[in-house]
Protein backbone atom coordinates (compact mmCIF):
# COMPACT_ATOMS: atom_id res chain seq x y z
CA UNK A 1 0.00 0.00 0.00
CA UNK A 2 2.85 2.42 0.84
CA UNK A 3 4.40 1.77 -2.55
CA UNK A 4 1.09 2.60 -4.27
CA UNK A 5 0.70 5.83 -2.31
CA UNK A 6 4.19 7.03 -3.15
CA UNK A 7 3.79 6.03 -6.80
CA UNK A 8 0.53 8.01 -7.13
CA UNK A 9 2.00 11.00 -5.36
CA UNK A 10 5.09 10.97 -7.57
CA UNK A 11 2.95 10.80 -10.70
CA UNK A 12 0.85 13.73 -9.56
CA UNK A 13 3.94 15.76 -8.73
CA UNK A 14 5.44 15.08 -12.13
CA UNK A 15 2.24 16.06 -13.92
CA UNK A 16 2.04 19.43 -12.21
CA UNK A 17 5.70 20.28 -11.59
CA UNK A 18 5.77 23.21 -14.00
CA UNK A 19 2.85 24.87 -12.25
CA UNK A 20 4.17 24.25 -8.74
CA UNK A 21 7.53 25.90 -9.40
CA UNK A 22 5.73 29.07 -10.55
CA UNK A 23 3.48 29.35 -7.44
CA UNK A 24 3.66 32.52 -5.39
CA UNK A 25 2.93 32.91 -1.67
CA UNK A 26 -0.88 33.28 -2.01
CA UNK A 27 -2.76 30.61 0.00
CA UNK A 28 -4.71 29.33 -3.02
CA UNK A 29 -1.47 28.94 -4.99
CA UNK A 30 -0.15 26.45 -2.40
CA UNK A 31 -3.13 24.13 -2.97
CA UNK A 32 -2.71 21.01 -5.05
CA UNK A 33 -3.08 20.95 -8.81
CA UNK A 34 -4.12 17.27 -8.71
CA UNK A 35 -6.23 15.43 -6.13
CA UNK A 36 -7.49 11.85 -6.22
CA UNK A 37 -9.36 9.61 -3.76
CA UNK A 38 -8.98 5.84 -3.40
CA UNK A 39 -12.76 5.29 -3.76
CA UNK A 40 -15.60 7.02 -5.60
CA UNK A 41 -18.40 6.02 -3.21
CA UNK A 42 -19.08 4.94 0.37
CA UNK A 43 -22.22 3.37 1.85
CA UNK A 44 -23.17 3.35 5.53
CA UNK A 45 -25.94 1.61 7.46
CA UNK A 46 -28.61 3.73 9.18
CA UNK A 47 -27.51 2.73 12.70
CA UNK A 48 -24.44 1.35 14.43
CA UNK A 49 -22.27 2.61 11.60
CA UNK A 50 -18.55 1.91 11.51
CA UNK A 51 -16.08 4.49 10.31
CA UNK A 52 -14.31 3.91 7.01
CA UNK A 53 -10.75 4.80 6.01
CA UNK A 54 -9.90 6.02 2.52
CA UNK A 55 -6.75 7.52 1.00
CA UNK A 56 -6.35 10.99 -0.52
CA UNK A 57 -3.58 11.42 -3.12
CA UNK A 58 -2.30 14.94 -3.80
CA UNK A 59 0.86 16.78 -4.85
CA UNK A 60 0.45 19.60 -2.32
CA UNK A 61 -2.16 20.91 0.15
CA UNK A 62 -5.84 19.91 -0.05
CA UNK A 63 -9.03 20.88 1.79
CA UNK A 64 -12.55 19.42 2.02
CA UNK A 65 -16.22 20.18 1.44
CA UNK A 66 -18.22 18.03 3.88
CA UNK A 67 -21.99 17.33 4.13
CA UNK A 68 -23.36 18.28 7.55
CA UNK A 69 -24.12 14.65 8.53
CA UNK A 70 -20.64 13.42 7.57
CA UNK A 71 -17.49 13.71 9.69
CA UNK A 72 -14.01 13.65 8.14
CA UNK A 73 -10.72 13.44 10.02
CA UNK A 74 -8.53 15.28 9.14
CA UNK A 75 -10.44 17.92 7.17
CA UNK A 76 -7.32 19.11 5.34
CA UNK A 77 -3.85 17.86 4.66
CA UNK A 78 -0.78 17.74 2.44
CA UNK A 79 0.19 15.08 -0.06
CA UNK A 80 -0.89 11.46 0.39
CA UNK A 81 -2.86 10.81 3.58
CA UNK A 82 -5.34 8.34 5.06
CA UNK A 83 -8.67 9.94 6.02
CA UNK A 84 -11.37 8.61 8.36
CA UNK A 85 -14.99 9.08 7.27
CA UNK A 86 -17.99 8.53 9.56
CA UNK A 87 -21.66 9.51 9.59
CA UNK A 88 -24.31 10.28 12.18
CA UNK A 89 -27.19 7.85 12.67
CA UNK A 90 -29.99 8.24 10.15
CA UNK A 91 -32.88 8.17 12.62
CA UNK A 92 -35.87 10.45 13.34
CA UNK A 93 -38.28 10.11 16.27
CA UNK A 94 -36.92 6.67 17.02
CA UNK A 95 -37.45 5.33 13.50
CA UNK A 96 -35.31 5.08 10.39
CA UNK A 97 -35.39 8.27 8.30
CA UNK A 98 -35.30 8.51 4.49
CA UNK A 99 -32.10 7.42 2.73
CA UNK A 100 -29.63 10.19 2.10
CA UNK A 101 -26.61 10.80 -0.03
CA UNK A 102 -24.28 13.71 -0.69
CA UNK A 103 -20.87 14.42 -2.17
CA UNK A 104 -17.77 14.60 -0.02
CA UNK A 105 -15.16 16.67 -1.90
CA UNK A 106 -11.40 16.72 -1.52
CA UNK A 107 -10.16 19.68 -3.52
CA UNK A 108 -7.07 21.56 -4.56
CA UNK A 109 -6.51 24.84 -6.34
CA UNK A 110 -8.73 24.51 -9.43
CA UNK A 111 -12.06 23.03 -10.45
CA UNK A 112 -10.13 20.25 -12.16
CA UNK A 113 -8.35 19.30 -8.92
CA UNK A 114 -11.40 17.83 -7.17
CA UNK A 115 -11.98 14.27 -5.99
CA UNK A 116 -15.65 13.57 -5.30
CA UNK A 117 -16.81 10.67 -3.10
CA UNK A 118 -20.54 9.92 -3.07
CA UNK A 119 -21.54 9.12 0.52
CA UNK A 120 -24.81 7.18 0.86
CA UNK A 121 -26.65 6.08 3.99
CA UNK A 122 -29.35 3.45 4.21
CA UNK A 123 -32.85 4.57 5.21
CA UNK A 124 -36.56 3.91 4.80
CA UNK A 125 -37.25 5.39 1.37
CA UNK A 126 -41.02 5.04 1.79
CA UNK A 127 -41.25 7.13 4.96
CA UNK A 128 -43.60 10.13 4.61
CA UNK A 129 -44.02 9.81 0.84
CA UNK A 130 -47.50 10.17 -0.74
CA UNK A 131 -49.52 7.39 -2.35
CA UNK A 132 -50.08 7.87 -6.08
CA UNK A 133 -53.50 7.14 -7.55
CA UNK A 134 -52.68 8.20 -11.13
CA UNK A 135 -49.93 6.59 -13.19
CA UNK A 136 -49.37 9.89 -15.00
CA UNK A 137 -48.21 11.41 -11.68
CA UNK A 138 -45.70 8.57 -11.27
CA UNK A 139 -44.40 9.04 -14.81
CA UNK A 140 -43.80 12.75 -14.07
CA UNK A 141 -41.55 11.97 -11.06
CA UNK A 142 -37.78 12.34 -11.24
CA UNK A 143 -35.77 9.13 -11.52
CA UNK A 144 -34.79 7.60 -8.15
CA UNK A 145 -38.04 8.81 -6.53
CA UNK A 146 -39.71 6.30 -4.22
CA UNK A 147 -43.19 5.28 -5.37
CA UNK A 148 -46.24 3.94 -3.52
CA UNK A 149 -49.17 2.90 -5.70
CA UNK A 150 -52.00 1.48 -3.55
CA UNK A 151 -53.94 0.02 -6.49
CA UNK A 152 -53.27 -0.39 -10.21
CA UNK A 153 -54.52 -2.70 -12.94
CA UNK A 154 -52.20 -5.16 -14.73
CA UNK A 155 -52.61 -4.56 -18.49
CA UNK A 156 -49.86 -6.78 -19.96
CA UNK A 157 -47.37 -9.36 -18.74
CA UNK A 158 -43.84 -10.27 -19.88
CA UNK A 159 -41.21 -12.67 -18.58
CA UNK A 160 -39.47 -9.78 -16.81
CA UNK A 161 -42.33 -7.70 -15.43
CA UNK A 162 -45.68 -6.19 -16.34
CA UNK A 163 -47.50 -3.06 -17.49
CA UNK A 164 -49.89 -1.27 -15.11
CA UNK A 165 -52.36 1.55 -15.56
CA UNK A 166 -55.07 3.20 -13.44
CA UNK A 167 -58.85 3.33 -13.73
CA UNK A 168 -58.66 6.52 -15.79
CA UNK A 169 -55.86 5.10 -17.97
CA UNK A 170 -53.89 8.30 -17.40
CA UNK A 171 -50.75 6.50 -18.53
CA UNK A 172 -48.96 3.15 -18.58
CA UNK A 173 -45.70 2.17 -16.89
CA UNK A 174 -43.61 -1.00 -16.82
CA UNK A 175 -42.97 -2.65 -13.43
CA UNK A 176 -39.69 -4.54 -13.38
CA UNK A 177 -40.33 -7.45 -11.03
CA UNK A 178 -40.50 -11.25 -11.02
CA UNK A 179 -43.71 -11.45 -8.97
CA UNK A 180 -46.19 -13.70 -10.76
CA UNK A 181 -49.18 -11.63 -11.86
CA UNK A 182 -51.83 -11.94 -14.55
CA UNK A 183 -53.68 -9.52 -16.80
CA UNK A 184 -56.69 -8.27 -14.86
CA UNK A 185 -55.00 -8.40 -11.45
CA UNK A 186 -55.30 -5.41 -9.16
CA UNK A 187 -51.92 -4.85 -7.54
CA UNK A 188 -50.23 -2.69 -4.95
CA UNK A 189 -46.77 -1.60 -6.07
CA UNK A 190 -43.95 -0.07 -4.01
CA UNK A 191 -40.67 0.65 -5.79
CA UNK A 192 -38.39 3.23 -7.35
CA UNK A 193 -39.22 5.24 -10.44
CA UNK A 194 -36.52 4.95 -13.09
CA UNK A 195 -36.00 4.85 -16.88
CA UNK A 196 -34.98 1.99 -19.14
CA UNK A 197 -32.50 1.96 -22.02
CA UNK A 198 -35.11 3.48 -24.33
CA UNK A 199 -35.62 6.34 -21.80
CA UNK A 200 -39.15 5.14 -21.09
CA UNK A 201 -40.37 5.16 -17.47
CA UNK A 202 -40.24 2.04 -15.33
CA UNK A 203 -40.73 1.11 -11.68
CA UNK A 204 -37.99 -1.10 -10.27
CA UNK A 205 -38.94 -3.37 -7.37
CA UNK A 206 -35.53 -4.94 -6.77
CA UNK A 207 -34.85 -3.60 -3.26
CA UNK A 208 -36.61 -6.14 -1.07
CA UNK A 209 -36.01 -5.84 2.68
CA UNK A 210 -35.88 -8.33 5.55
CA UNK A 211 -35.19 -5.51 8.03
CA UNK A 212 -38.30 -4.89 10.21
CA UNK A 213 -37.20 -1.28 10.58
CA UNK A 214 -36.99 -0.62 6.84
CA UNK A 215 -39.82 -1.09 4.34
CA UNK A 216 -38.75 -2.69 1.08
CA UNK A 217 -40.05 -2.80 -2.48
CA UNK A 218 -43.06 -5.05 -3.00
CA UNK A 219 -45.78 -6.16 -5.37
CA UNK A 220 -48.98 -7.52 -3.83
CA UNK A 221 -51.94 -8.95 -5.72
CA UNK A 222 -55.10 -7.43 -4.23
CA UNK A 223 -57.66 -9.15 -6.48
CA UNK A 224 -57.89 -10.94 -9.81
CA UNK A 225 -60.20 -11.17 -12.80
CA UNK A 226 -60.92 -7.50 -13.44
CA UNK A 227 -62.10 -6.57 -16.94
CA UNK A 228 -59.32 -4.96 -18.99
CA UNK A 229 -60.22 -2.48 -21.72
CA UNK A 230 -57.44 -1.29 -23.99
CA UNK A 231 -57.25 2.11 -25.73
CA UNK A 232 -57.66 2.35 -29.48
CA UNK A 233 -54.22 1.42 -30.83
CA UNK A 234 -52.07 3.53 -33.11
CA UNK A 235 -51.42 1.40 -36.21
CA UNK A 236 -47.68 1.29 -37.01
CA UNK A 237 -48.04 -0.71 -40.23
CA UNK A 238 -48.02 2.25 -42.61
CA UNK A 239 -45.68 4.42 -40.49
CA UNK A 240 -43.17 1.80 -39.40
CA UNK A 241 -40.14 3.87 -40.51
CA UNK A 242 -41.33 7.22 -39.11
CA UNK A 243 -43.08 6.41 -35.82
CA UNK A 244 -41.65 7.74 -32.56
CA UNK A 245 -43.02 7.95 -29.04
CA UNK A 246 -41.63 9.06 -25.69
CA UNK A 247 -44.47 7.22 -23.90
CA UNK A 248 -45.71 3.66 -23.57
CA UNK A 249 -48.39 4.26 -26.17
CA UNK A 250 -50.80 1.50 -27.18
CA UNK A 251 -49.96 0.38 -30.73
CA UNK A 252 -50.62 -2.39 -33.27
CA UNK A 253 -48.89 -3.75 -36.37
CA UNK A 254 -49.77 -6.27 -39.09
CA UNK A 255 -47.13 -8.25 -40.94
CA UNK A 256 -45.20 -11.48 -41.40
CA UNK A 257 -44.01 -13.10 -38.18
CA UNK A 258 -40.56 -14.70 -38.06
CA UNK A 259 -38.82 -15.65 -34.80
CA UNK A 260 -39.85 -12.71 -32.63
CA UNK A 261 -40.11 -10.10 -35.38
CA UNK A 262 -43.06 -8.79 -37.39
CA UNK A 263 -42.02 -7.44 -40.82
CA UNK A 264 -44.49 -5.25 -42.67
CA UNK A 265 -42.69 -4.90 -46.02
CA UNK A 266 -39.47 -6.01 -47.71
CA UNK A 267 -38.34 -2.41 -48.24
CA UNK A 268 -39.16 -1.18 -44.71
CA UNK A 269 -36.16 -0.04 -42.68
CA UNK A 270 -37.71 -1.05 -39.37
CA UNK A 271 -39.70 -4.01 -38.10
CA UNK A 272 -41.44 -4.79 -34.80
CA UNK A 273 -40.13 -7.12 -32.11
CA UNK A 274 -42.42 -8.77 -29.57
CA UNK A 275 -40.61 -8.30 -26.26
CA UNK A 276 -40.19 -11.07 -23.64
CA UNK A 277 -43.42 -12.86 -24.52
CA UNK A 278 -44.51 -15.60 -22.07
CA UNK A 279 -44.71 -19.04 -23.71
CA UNK A 280 -48.38 -19.40 -22.80
CA UNK A 281 -49.29 -16.68 -25.29
CA UNK A 282 -48.47 -19.17 -28.06
CA UNK A 283 -46.68 -16.72 -30.31
CA UNK A 284 -43.92 -19.18 -31.22
CA UNK A 285 -46.48 -21.38 -32.99
CA UNK A 286 -47.24 -18.57 -35.43
CA UNK A 287 -43.84 -18.50 -37.12
CA UNK A 288 -44.44 -18.10 -40.85
CA UNK A 289 -47.90 -16.56 -40.37
CA UNK A 290 -49.24 -13.12 -41.08
CA UNK A 291 -50.42 -11.73 -37.75
CA UNK A 292 -51.68 -8.57 -36.10
CA UNK A 293 -50.21 -7.85 -32.68
CA UNK A 294 -51.25 -5.09 -30.31
CA UNK A 295 -49.48 -3.91 -27.19
CA UNK A 296 -47.60 -1.18 -25.37
CA UNK A 297 -44.71 0.57 -27.09
CA UNK A 298 -41.33 -0.25 -25.51
CA UNK A 299 -38.98 1.93 -27.56
CA UNK A 300 -36.80 1.72 -30.66
CA UNK A 301 -33.66 -0.42 -30.70
CA UNK A 302 -32.67 -0.02 -34.32
CA UNK A 303 -33.74 -1.62 -36.54
CA UNK A 304 -36.74 -2.77 -34.48
CA UNK A 305 -39.57 -1.11 -32.60
CA UNK A 306 -40.25 -3.12 -29.46
CA UNK A 307 -43.71 -3.72 -28.05
CA UNK A 308 -45.10 -5.55 -25.03
CA UNK A 309 -47.83 -7.67 -26.58
CA UNK A 310 -51.38 -7.87 -25.23
CA UNK A 311 -53.31 -9.46 -28.10
CA UNK A 312 -52.46 -11.57 -31.17
CA UNK A 313 -54.66 -12.17 -34.20
CA UNK A 314 -53.60 -14.96 -36.59
CA UNK A 315 -54.09 -13.98 -40.25
CA UNK A 316 -53.05 -17.37 -41.63
CA UNK A 317 -49.93 -19.31 -42.57
CA UNK A 318 -47.64 -18.07 -45.33
CA UNK A 319 -45.00 -20.77 -44.95
CA UNK A 320 -44.34 -23.72 -42.65
CA UNK A 321 -41.58 -22.74 -40.22
CA UNK A 322 -40.06 -25.47 -38.07
CA UNK A 323 -37.46 -23.28 -36.36
CA UNK A 324 -36.35 -19.64 -36.56
CA UNK A 325 -33.86 -17.32 -34.87
CA UNK A 326 -33.53 -13.55 -35.32
CA UNK A 327 -31.33 -12.92 -32.23
CA UNK A 328 -33.51 -10.00 -31.09
CA UNK A 329 -33.48 -11.51 -27.60
CA UNK A 330 -29.81 -10.42 -27.41
CA UNK A 331 -30.90 -6.78 -26.98
CA UNK A 332 -30.16 -6.63 -23.20
CA UNK A 333 -26.54 -7.60 -23.98
CA UNK A 334 -26.13 -5.48 -27.12
CA UNK A 335 -27.44 -2.36 -25.39
CA UNK A 336 -24.82 -2.41 -22.63
CA UNK A 337 -21.86 -0.78 -24.41
CA UNK A 338 -23.70 -0.70 -26.90
CA UNK A 339 -22.71 -3.15 -29.60
CA UNK A 340 -22.20 -1.73 -33.07
CA UNK A 341 -24.08 -2.42 -36.30
CA UNK A 342 -21.47 -3.01 -38.99
CA UNK A 343 -23.97 -3.96 -41.70
CA UNK A 344 -26.66 -1.40 -40.92
CA UNK A 345 -24.22 1.47 -40.42
CA UNK A 346 -21.86 0.41 -43.26
CA UNK A 347 -19.05 0.81 -40.75
CA UNK A 348 -16.15 -1.66 -40.53
CA UNK A 349 -15.04 0.01 -37.29
CA UNK A 350 -18.37 -0.51 -35.49
CA UNK A 351 -17.96 -1.78 -31.94
CA UNK A 352 -17.90 -5.58 -31.73
CA UNK A 353 -17.58 -7.09 -28.25
CA UNK A 354 -16.25 -10.58 -27.71
CA UNK A 355 -19.09 -12.87 -26.61
CA UNK A 356 -17.57 -13.19 -23.15
CA UNK A 357 -17.53 -9.42 -22.50
CA UNK A 358 -21.03 -8.02 -22.00
CA UNK A 359 -22.86 -9.46 -18.99
CA UNK A 360 -26.48 -9.15 -17.87
CA UNK A 361 -27.06 -10.23 -14.25
CA UNK A 362 -23.64 -11.87 -14.37
CA UNK A 363 -24.45 -13.88 -17.50
CA UNK A 364 -22.26 -13.24 -20.57
CA UNK A 365 -23.57 -13.26 -24.13
CA UNK A 366 -21.68 -16.51 -24.64
CA UNK A 367 -23.32 -18.15 -21.62
CA UNK A 368 -26.74 -16.91 -22.77
CA UNK A 369 -26.22 -18.56 -26.16
CA UNK A 370 -25.18 -21.81 -24.49
CA UNK A 371 -28.30 -21.67 -22.31
CA UNK A 372 -30.39 -21.43 -25.49
CA UNK A 373 -28.78 -24.64 -26.76
CA UNK A 374 -26.22 -23.11 -29.13
CA UNK A 375 -22.58 -24.16 -29.31
CA UNK A 376 -19.79 -21.88 -30.54
CA UNK A 377 -16.93 -23.76 -32.21
CA UNK A 378 -13.53 -22.39 -33.16
CA UNK A 379 -10.15 -23.11 -34.72
CA UNK A 380 -6.99 -21.12 -35.43
CA UNK A 381 -3.97 -21.18 -37.73
CA UNK A 382 -0.78 -22.71 -36.36
CA UNK A 383 0.89 -19.28 -36.43
CA UNK A 384 -1.62 -17.95 -33.89
CA UNK A 385 -2.02 -18.55 -30.18
CA UNK A 386 -5.14 -20.44 -29.14
CA UNK A 387 -8.21 -18.43 -28.07
CA UNK A 388 -11.43 -19.52 -26.43
CA UNK A 389 -14.41 -19.66 -28.84
CA UNK A 390 -16.05 -16.66 -27.14
CA UNK A 391 -12.87 -14.62 -27.70
CA UNK A 392 -12.98 -14.98 -31.48
CA UNK A 393 -16.74 -14.57 -31.98
CA UNK A 394 -18.41 -11.20 -31.56
CA UNK A 395 -21.67 -9.48 -30.67
CA UNK A 396 -23.34 -7.02 -33.01
CA UNK A 397 -26.79 -5.44 -32.76
CA UNK A 398 -28.58 -7.94 -32.81
CA UNK A 399 -26.57 -10.50 -34.74
CA UNK A 400 -23.23 -12.31 -34.59
CA UNK A 401 -19.82 -11.87 -36.18
CA UNK A 402 -17.43 -14.81 -36.59
CA UNK A 403 -13.64 -14.89 -36.75
CA UNK A 404 -10.65 -12.59 -37.17
CA UNK A 405 -7.41 -12.88 -39.11
CA UNK A 406 -5.99 -16.34 -38.55
CA UNK A 407 -8.96 -17.38 -36.42
CA UNK A 408 -12.19 -18.98 -37.59
CA UNK A 409 -15.37 -19.77 -35.68
CA UNK A 410 -18.84 -21.14 -36.30
CA UNK A 411 -22.10 -22.06 -34.63
CA UNK A 412 -24.02 -25.25 -33.88
CA UNK A 413 -27.79 -24.73 -33.77
CA UNK A 414 -29.95 -25.90 -30.84
CA UNK A 415 -31.90 -29.15 -31.11
CA UNK A 416 -34.82 -28.81 -33.50
CA UNK A 417 -38.02 -30.67 -32.70
CA UNK A 418 -41.29 -31.26 -34.49
CA UNK A 419 -39.93 -31.85 -37.99
CA UNK A 420 -41.84 -34.61 -39.86
CA UNK A 421 -39.63 -37.53 -40.85
CA UNK A 422 -40.43 -37.08 -44.56
CA UNK A 423 -40.05 -33.28 -44.60
CA UNK A 424 -38.07 -31.64 -47.40
CA UNK A 425 -36.31 -28.77 -45.62
CA UNK A 426 -34.89 -25.40 -46.60
CA UNK A 427 -32.36 -23.62 -44.42
CA UNK A 428 -32.06 -19.86 -44.93
CA UNK A 429 -30.00 -17.19 -43.19
CA UNK A 430 -28.73 -13.66 -43.75
CA UNK A 431 -24.98 -13.20 -44.11
CA UNK A 432 -22.18 -10.97 -45.41
CA UNK A 433 -18.39 -10.95 -45.13
CA UNK A 434 -16.08 -8.32 -43.63
CA UNK A 435 -14.69 -5.42 -45.68
CA UNK A 436 -10.92 -4.99 -45.37
CA UNK A 437 -9.06 -1.68 -45.20
CA UNK A 438 -8.29 -2.00 -48.91
CA UNK A 439 -12.02 -2.12 -49.66
CA UNK A 440 -11.90 -5.80 -50.65
CA UNK A 441 -14.34 -8.10 -48.86
CA UNK A 442 -13.14 -11.32 -47.23
CA UNK A 443 -13.34 -14.34 -49.54
CA UNK A 444 -15.23 -16.45 -47.03
CA UNK A 445 -16.69 -19.83 -47.90
CA UNK A 446 -19.09 -21.62 -45.57
CA UNK A 447 -20.36 -25.13 -45.08
CA UNK A 448 -23.60 -26.30 -43.49
CA UNK A 449 -23.08 -29.70 -41.88
CA UNK A 450 -26.09 -31.85 -40.95
CA UNK A 451 -25.22 -34.83 -38.73
CA UNK A 452 -27.62 -37.43 -37.34
CA UNK A 453 -25.80 -40.33 -35.74
CA UNK A 454 -23.23 -41.53 -38.27
CA UNK A 455 -25.03 -39.91 -41.23
CA UNK A 456 -23.53 -36.64 -42.38
CA UNK A 457 -24.39 -34.27 -45.23
CA UNK A 458 -22.21 -31.25 -46.16
CA UNK A 459 -23.60 -28.30 -48.11
CA UNK A 460 -20.84 -25.90 -49.20
CA UNK A 461 -21.52 -22.34 -50.35
CA UNK A 462 -19.64 -19.17 -51.20
CA UNK A 463 -20.79 -16.23 -49.11
CA UNK A 464 -22.06 -13.37 -51.29
CA UNK A 465 -20.50 -9.96 -50.70
CA UNK A 466 -20.43 -6.52 -52.36
CA UNK A 467 -17.87 -5.44 -54.93
CA UNK A 468 -14.63 -3.80 -53.76
CA UNK A 469 -15.37 -0.60 -51.80
CA UNK A 470 -19.06 -1.40 -51.90
CA UNK A 471 -21.44 -0.82 -48.98
CA UNK A 472 -22.30 -3.59 -46.56
CA UNK A 473 -25.64 -5.30 -47.07
CA UNK A 474 -27.30 -8.51 -46.01
CA UNK A 475 -27.52 -11.42 -48.45
CA UNK A 476 -30.12 -14.13 -47.96
CA UNK A 477 -28.61 -17.57 -48.47
CA UNK A 478 -30.82 -20.60 -49.19
CA UNK A 479 -29.57 -24.12 -48.55
CA UNK A 480 -31.75 -26.94 -49.84
CA UNK A 481 -31.18 -29.70 -47.31
CA UNK A 482 -32.46 -32.26 -49.84
CA UNK A 483 -32.67 -35.71 -48.26
CA UNK A 484 -31.04 -34.73 -44.96
CA UNK A 485 -33.21 -35.89 -42.06
CA UNK A 486 -33.60 -33.62 -39.07
CA UNK A 487 -34.54 -35.14 -35.71
CA UNK A 488 -34.12 -33.82 -32.16
CA UNK A 489 -30.72 -35.60 -32.18
CA UNK A 490 -29.53 -33.85 -35.35
CA UNK A 491 -26.56 -31.50 -35.14
CA UNK A 492 -26.60 -28.60 -37.64
CA UNK A 493 -23.38 -26.61 -37.92
CA UNK A 494 -22.60 -23.44 -39.89
CA UNK A 495 -18.88 -22.61 -40.15
CA UNK A 496 -16.05 -21.84 -42.55
CA UNK A 497 -15.59 -24.50 -45.24
CA UNK A 498 -13.05 -27.27 -44.67
CA UNK A 499 -10.51 -25.50 -46.93
CA UNK A 500 -10.64 -22.51 -44.55
CA UNK A 501 -10.81 -24.44 -41.29
CA UNK A 502 -8.25 -23.27 -40.27
CA UNK A 503 -6.59 -20.55 -42.36
CA UNK A 504 -4.09 -17.75 -41.84
CA UNK A 505 -6.34 -15.37 -43.82
CA UNK A 506 -9.05 -12.95 -42.74
CA UNK A 507 -12.23 -14.91 -43.46
CA UNK A 508 -14.80 -13.17 -41.29
CA UNK A 509 -18.57 -13.36 -41.67
CA UNK A 510 -21.83 -12.18 -40.14
CA UNK A 511 -24.98 -14.15 -39.34
CA UNK A 512 -28.62 -13.26 -38.67
CA UNK A 513 -32.19 -14.48 -39.27
CA UNK A 514 -31.69 -18.25 -39.43
CA UNK A 515 -34.77 -20.24 -40.42
CA UNK A 516 -35.68 -23.83 -41.24
CA UNK A 517 -38.84 -24.18 -43.28
CA UNK A 518 -40.70 -26.66 -45.42
CA UNK A 519 -39.36 -26.44 -48.97
CA UNK A 520 -42.09 -25.60 -51.47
Amino acid sequence: MKFLKYFCAASLLAASAGTLWSCDDDDDKRLSDAVLASVSSLTFEAQDTSEKIITVYADADWVTEIPDWVTVTPTEGTGVMDVTVSVSENMRDGAMDNPRKAKLVFKGRTLASRAEVLVSQVGNKFRDIPEYQKISDVIALDDEAAVKIPSALVMAVTTKGFIISDDQQSGAIFVEDTEKVAVGDKVCVWGTKSSDGAKLPIISCAEKSDDPNREGDKVEVLSSGATVTYPTPTDLTEQIDTYTSAERSYVSVTGFFNGSTVSVADDAKYSVSALDIPEEMGLAKLNGHNITVSGYYAGLAEPVHRIIVTTIVDKGAVETVYWAEDFEWLEPWTSLTPAGDTIGENNSDATAQQLGTNKVDGVSTYDALLAKGYEIIATHHSSKEERKPEAQTYLQRNYLKFGLTGYQSGIVLPKIEGVPSDAHLLLTFDTCTQRQGSGVFDDTELVVIVETGTARSDFELTVPHPETNGAYKWYKVEVDLQDAKVTPDTKITIRNADSQWPSSKALRWYLDNIKITKAE
